[in-house]
């Protein structure tokens, strides 16, 4: 049984995980599509998704979880 501090840890490995692989999706979709103001969008939904796991990576880094 795992104890509360370990499911919040793997919990938020998870979300550091799920942000990384949705900024990949996003430049992904970006390259492919021809249409300017699309790609504009996904750049900018990848960067966001990027500053989120930016951010997640500090806290996760503030609370020693590795």
């Amino acid at each position: 049984m795992l104890t509360e501090q370990e499911i919040i840890n793997n919990a938020l490995k998870e979300m550091l995980f799920l942000e990384e692989l949705t900024a990949e999706k996003y430049m992904a979709a970006a390259e492919q599509t021809m249409q300017p103001n699309l790609r504009e969008i996904l750049k900018g939904m990848e960067m966001a998704a990027r500053n989120n796991y930016k951010n997640l990576n500090e806290k996760m880094s503030q609370m020693n979880i590795t």
